[in-house]
């Protein structure tokens, strides 16, 4: 589904730090761009990649496109993703170094080959929203790859950084250092996290932005759906979280799609989680393990991978609407 590179998580890393450490990285930033949300262009199966589309992104050359599913090793080498450009943030659009150290393309990683379409089968819903939550205390990272249904396309990503609302500083900067420290991106995280009443603010207006949601018409997703791999993120994180940031469960996470779920109905096969999958399917992980964006992007490869080979991808948990609390389990062969 990918090329096949293997992790470099140490360099990964020594980039990250060389750059987020810079001064000339932070230069002030208007106060509008805290919530601009930058969008991809839909990318086709059969054209070139486009670079993510806003009124600050520089629009370089768009690389050949390179089968998801083919294993060919791309001209193009592996790059993380510029976390401060998915904030809405960065400021170094116009340095060549930092275009050519970081990628600032959601699609990058997740080109879909044409010929994998043909097995592809009519879908319940439009789109898929693949969410990989991190954080155990509260949630600290909150990203979102949309995903179309029928082309398999990345339509456009969502990400935030966000901030503990019951925990001390020092108690927060000891959370940080020991979650994203390892990746090197523990500065970026000091220098965009918001809370999560504000990031889901922002994640309504990019839902309507797409067309997905409506909170006049009830405030569920429109022929849309979460992804997960498991049931924690949906099930037992968001409204965790929602208790502690004091506000109510937003009526579009009641349901959503247990990848693991869909893979053991489809594969008659277990999968314990992510890494599994990728491994029986021949899937090379690209990134780090447990920086949420990185896993997301994981996630959506194996989602593409299974539409690919033609699975139905069904809701399979569904909350009560009168008890939130109670779910209900749509599936009768599941994960528990």
């Amino acid at each position: 589904m990918a090329f096949p590179i293997p992790r470099a998580t140490f360099c990964w890393v020594s980039s990250f730090r060389s750059s987020s450490l810079s001064h000339s990285h932070l230069l002030p930033i208007p106060h509008c761009l805290s919530s601009l949300t930058h969008s991809c262009t839909p990318m086709r199966a059969f054209e070139t990649l486009a670079s993510l589309s806003n009124t600050t992104a520089h629009n370089p050359s768009s690389p050949p496109t390179v089968p998801s599913h083919s294993h060919k090793v791309s001209k193009n080498r592996w790059k993380p993703m510029c976390l401060y450009y998915t904030q809405g943030k960065c400021t170094k659009m116009d340095d060549a170094i930092h275009l050519e150290k970081f990628n600032h393309d959601c699609s990058r990683d997740l080109e879909v080959n044409i010929a994998e379409l043909k097995h592809i089968c009519s879908q319940n819903l439009d789109f898929f929203l693949v969410l990989d939550l991190e954080g155990r205390v509260e949630i600290l990272e909150f990203p979102v790859l949309m995903i179309n249904a029928k082309t398999m396309d990345v339509m456009d990503i969502f990400h935030r950084f966000v901030r503990p609302s019951e925990m001390s500083e020092q108690r927060i900067n000891e959370y940080i250092e020991g979650k994203y420290g390892k990746f090197g991106v523990d500065r970026v995280w000091h220098d965009t996290a918001i809370p999560f009443t504000e990031v889901l603010h922002q994640f309504e207006v990019w839902l309507a932005q797409h067309h997905l949601w409506e909170k006049e018409l009830g405030g569920r997703l429109n022929q849309a759906a979460f992804v997960t791999c498991g049931n924690w993120d949906l099930k037992t994180k968001v409204f965790q979280q929602c208790k502690v940031s004091k506000m109510k469960l937003p009526p579009y996470f009641m349901e959503w799609i247990n990848l693991k779920d869909v893979y053991l109905n489809f594969y008659k096969r277990r999968a314990a989680g992510m890494m599994t999958m990728m491994k029986e399917l021949r899937i090379p992980v690209v990134g780090s393990h447990h920086l949420g964006i990185d896993d997301t992007k994981n996630i959506a490869r194996v989602l593409q991978h299974m539409l690919a080979d033609g699975a139905l991808i069904q809701i399979t948990a569904r909350r009560n609407s009168d008890s939130p609390e109670n779910i209900e389990f749509l599936f009768k062969n599941r994960i528990r």
